[in-house]
């Protein structure tokens, strides 16, 4: 039987507010002595690992839940489509209260579960596990989000305004088994000792089965987590994802600063954060490298040398003067242009032979049922992982290895000379020619996204602009072209305003923003793009469905500050 919420304040001056639960019989609507373990949940929660969290199985009442299940099955759901995520999502439950009587008739099971999860009793039971304080009963925030084949949500933290605990209510289907090879596990993961980061690899999986929450604490820096892509056709992962927030003006326990708690006590920790943010806001992979005294004059024309060596990978007409020339006019109508067919045929076949090779030997993609590799896939000699992926993941090649050591057959020895290639002064006189720009500096990376588990997110990177320029090597092309295997290369609006607390910029990617450009990932395509600094680019995470890692060259280059300018 529901009580008053004592948490609701009488005081002058301050609004009382109703009780959401009134009408609800709380304890019924769980699991039978449910609320009575909060003793020893906590204690479970306390030593749980990475962080403090709490599955709870069975946690609601079976037809309870079920009723919920189909009146979930009811509503419309938007798909969604940004850098960091893609599922599809119906609205916010709170606000049940604004529809009418025949609406909210149809809905019974949605409102009473919600009561019942923001009523004293439940609040008192998830304050008891997590030792978190008190909890609003007024603020309500949970909505049902569906995932399917190819649906995922990259890691985050959680941390936005005033929420305080984060739980995630799974409702597959009742009565089928999910399988951990079908994808879609709640991913958790440490945090690097000493730093804001995640550590590049989860180390706890929760398995979305039906009639289980999981509780943690939102806290910047250690609540990090992700939602391993669906990688199962015709199999819908349906949840409600929803927060406990800090208690709202009127209620006890309010305090004007208690937000100030998530980044622990005093004002050292807050600068600390203001420092993380800054530092990840501008987090690049490594300064840029100037151009010698002796080949700084990149604005010369091409050199019968340069040509000579030029030659040794471009297709001939990328090196026609008139060709050339029609480039130029391209780029200088639009900022952009897009090369396919970019390395000669020689170069790009025997690319094409060894990175098929290197993906069938790691067991990538060409599999027609896709699955997620397991994390540290294809980390192995030259290649590294490069994180922290609240902003990026994938492998890069390791330049300074000794390429003697490599054999013919090893996709670094080719890889390592298109590298070499784009550094060069050569290279970057040949740019010149198209951009009219002189560049006295270069930084950039060979790369490789894996099928189902790399990406980067769409995070400023630059305070100044800059040349980017992509060769993609993404085999079978045909199955890149419509982007719904994701790698493809996007460029957005990144307003500093719009940079969360992890760097990212999850919330400027969205469908209300057009995207600058975006091009579909595909093979022996060069991509130029002058970019300022208010501009962002990501490649979208790669799904397990993808016939190939997506491999690509990527470079930006420092025009001369006169040219900045122009």
């Amino acid at each position: 039987m529901a009580t008053k919420d004592p948490t609701i304040s009488n005081v002058p001056g301050q609004n009382a507010v109703e009780d959401t639960s009134g009408n609800v019989d709380v304890k019924a609507c769980f699991y039978p002595g449910l609320l009575d373990t909060a003793e020893t949940l906590s204690l479970s929660f306390a030593k749980s690992q990475p962080y403090s969290h709490q599955r709870i199985a069975p946690f609601c009442a079976e037809p309870l839940l079920r009723g919920v299940r189909e009146e979930l099955q009811q509503l419309h759901y938007t798909t969604k489509e940004t850098d960091i995520l893609k599922y599809s999502q119906s609205g916010d439950l709170a606000n049940l209260d604004g529809l009418g009587v025949v609406e909210r008739s149809r809905l019974p099971n949605l409102q009473k579960l919600r009561d019942a999860l923001y009523s004293r009793e439940f609040r008192t039971f998830v304050e008891e596990i997590t030792g978190c304080g008190p909890l609003s009963g007024i603020r309500t925030d949970m909505s049902p989000s569906r995932f399917g084949s190819g649906d995922h949500l990259l890691l985050h933290d959680d941390v936005i305004g005033d929420r305080r605990v984060s739980f995630i209510i799974y409702l597959a289907d009742p009565d089928t088994e999910w399988s951990d090879s079908q994808g879609g596990r709640l991913e958790l993961y440490p945090r690097v000792p000493g730093t804001w980061d995640p550590a590049l690899r989860p180390t706890a999986h929760i398995s979305p089965c039906w009639n289980q929450i999981v509780l943690f604490t939102v806290l910047p820096g250690q609540s990090h987590h992700a939602v391993e892509e669906v990688c199962a056709p015709g199999v819908e992962r349906l949840s409600i994802q929803g927060w406990f927030h800090f208690p709202q003006p009127g209620e006890l326990g309010f305090r004007p600063d208690q937000t100030a708690a998530l980044w622990a006590a005093g004002a050292e920790s807050s600068l600390a954060q203001l420092d993380a943010r800054s530092q990840r806001a501008l987090r690049r992979t490594d300064p840029p490298v100037p151009y010698p005294a002796a080949e700084a004059a990149t604005d010369s024309p091409l050199t019968p040398a340069d040509r000579r060596y030029l030659a040794r990978f471009l297709s001939p007409e990328y090196l026609d003067t008139e060709a050339v020339a029609q480039i130029a006019v391209r780029f200088d109508n639009t900022a952009h242009v897009q090369l396919a067919q970019f390395l000669n045929r020689s170069t790009a076949d025997a690319l094409e032979r060894i990175l098929k090779a290197t993906d069938a030997q790691d067991g990538i993609g060409a599999d027609p049922k896709p699955r997620i590799p397991q994390h540290g896939t294809g980390e192995y000699g030259a290649w590294i992982a490069a994180g922290p992926p609240v902003v990026r993941r994938f492998l890069y090649l390791d330049t300074e290895i000794d390429t003697a050591t490599e054999s013919a057959a090893d996709p670094a020895t080719l890889l390592l000379a298109l590298h070499e290639l784009f550094d060069s002064a050569s290279f970057a006189r040949w740019l010149s020619t198209i951009t009219a720009l002189i560049f006295t500096a270069r930084r950039g990376l060979v790369r490789r996204f894996r099928c189902g588990l790399d990406y980067t997110l769409a995070t400023p990177d630059v305070d100044i602009t800059v040349l980017d320029v992509v060769l993609c090597l993404a085999r079978c092309p045909g199955h890149w072209s419509d982007g719904a295997v994701g790698g493809y290369h996007c460029y957005v609006d990144a307003d500093p305003d719009d940079v969360s607390n992890d760097g990212s910029v999850c919330r400027r990617a969205d469908d209300s923003e057009a995207a600058l450009l975006s091009v579909p990932a595909a093979w022996n395509s060069l991509l130029l793009t002058l970019r300022e600094p208010t501009v962002a680019s990501f490649v979208k995470y790669v799904s397990s469905a993808a016939p190939a890692s997506r491999w690509d060259v990527c470079f930006a280059y420092h025009p001369a500050p006169d040219n900045d300018e122009d």
